[in-house]
């Protein structure tokens, strides 16, 4: 049912500089006409097999709604997280929100999205009136790149989510936000089209998302090999699977402050090209000249630069405090699944940082009003001050490492590092340590 009246619908197209005759989906017969066209192209960079277009456009001619990409030679499983796109079932609204998402979108873009990330969106023409049809768009993402797309249902777990991307299978969501909504923790069509699809088209981003595949895969497979050396002992098995989770944790937020959250140097400004930014016109604006966050200068290839990406903590439940600026979309492409693993595995033995902290050898291009010393959070924790989830994990996985000891060589390869938490602090989590550790 419809969350708004006529009166409303005008109200928001009109203040997108919309017209209501713009949110117009285009008939069965004239998406497959147009599908027909791009099946065929053959100055692309991946031509589609003929072989493969017969099935494809079947299937979309007879009404079936999109569920995974079968164009390539890799295909992927979701399970239970499966969905599909059934696209006549879009309602008006759902349109007009998207309609109305892109337009504010394209002002924020056009200023502070980065040229590669704009050269992206014009190649896929994600824009217009409509919820874009995903066969279309799967074969467009296809035929540039070799990605293509997956429905999900849901957010899904890490490790399906990087799975998808050690064979170029983007998962994506068919929910679109409601109607004038800005920034939604979940996924939707709005930040997983709208957002991601353009990153594609820069090669070293695309990358980057495949070796975090690659990467998983590496783990996992680890993972399995040890739990069949411990021959059924259940403690040694559930042990060696909470590691091979947390390593992709880490993993994670490698992935976090550059593919969907991160920023580039272009011309000598900061221009931003991470998905869950672009996907929201606030956080957009925000990132580039919000005074609430820092903005530091990052080299994935260093390997401090990348522990500092590895061991930085952050929450999912509103803008950035951290954002990190690559010097060169280059500097992604040191981040091969073996650094990547080696950067997670350090992590895990390593303090972490909340997003609001500057470290020494930071170098800062802007300071935040939400920055934070790293000590406050202990201070918080022994005064029982209200704290958020990433101040808390910090604080009680750092104070845990040091009162259990922490490799002296670990530390010295990692120079930024402060080398103890506050004296009173460890003396307060002696005396407290079991109930501190519950509310972890």
């Amino acid at each position: 049912m419809p969350n708004h009246t006529q009166a409303d619908y005008e109200l928001f197209a009109q203040k997108n500089g919309l017209q209501l005759s713009d949110v117009t989906p285009l008939s069965l017969e004239e998406r497959i006409q147009r599908l027909e066209t791009e099946l065929c192209r053959t100055d692309v960079p991946y031509p589609i097999d003929s072989h493969k277009r017969a099935p494809y456009i079947a299937a979309a001619k007879s009404g079936l709604p999109f569920r995974t990409g079968n164009l390539g030679s890799e295909s992927v499983a979701l399970g239970d997280y499966e969905c599909q796109q059934h696209y006549e079932n879009y309602s008006f609204e759902e349109h007009l929100s998207w309609a109305c998402l892109v337009a504010q979108q394209k002002k924020t873009k056009e200023k502070f999205a980065c040229q590669e990330y704009q050269n992206g969106e014009k190649l896929f023409e994600i824009s217009g009136g409509v919820i874009p049809d995903f066969y279309l768009l799967n074969a467009r993402i296809y035929q540039q790149t070799a990605w293509q797309l997956a429905t999900v249902n849901e957010i899904i777990p890490a490790e399906l989510f990087f799975t998808c991307h050690s064979k170029r299978f983007f998962p994506v969501t068919t929910f679109m936000r409601p109607l004038g909504t800005d920034y939604l923790e979940e996924p939707d069509i709005g930040h997983d089209v709208a957002g991601h699809v353009a990153t594609f088209t820069i090669s070293a981003v695309a990358n980057v998302m495949k070796y975090h595949g690659e990467a998983r895969n590496i783990i996992y497979a680890d993972r399995d090999q040890q739990i069949e050396a411990v021959q059924g002992d259940a403690k040694a098995i559930q042990l060696i699977k909470e590691t091979a989770d947390e390593l992709l944790k880490y993993a994670g937020r490698i992935y976090w402050f550059t593919v969907e959250f991160g920023l580039v140097m272009e011309n000598g400004q900061v221009r931003d090209f991470g998905a869950g930014i672009l996907s929201s016109p606030g956080e957009t604006i925000y990132s580039i000249g919000g005074g609430e966050s820092n903005r530091i200068l990052i080299d994935p290839s260093c390997d401090q630069d990348l522990l500092r990406l590895a061991n930085t903590d952050y929450l999912i439940s509103e803008f950035q405090k951290t954002y990190f600026v690559l010097e060169d979309f280059d500097l992604l492409e040191s981040l091969t699944p073996d650094r990547i693993l080696e950067a997670s595995k350090k992590a895990m033995d390593l303090p972490d940082f909340t997003w609001r902290e500057i470290l020494p050898g930071d170098r800062v291009i802007d300071v935040g009003t939400a920055m934070m010393s790293v000590n406050e959070k202990y201070h918080r924790l022994m005064a029982g001050q209200e704290m958020d989830e990433c101040l808390t994990r910090t604080a009680i996985k750092n104070l845990n490492l040091y009162r259990d000891g922490l490799s002296s060589d670990l530390l010295a390869q990692f120079q930024q590092m402060p080398n103890e938490v506050p004296q009173e602090a460890a003396r307060w989590f002696d005396e407290n340590r079991d109930s501190v550790n519950s509310l972890n």
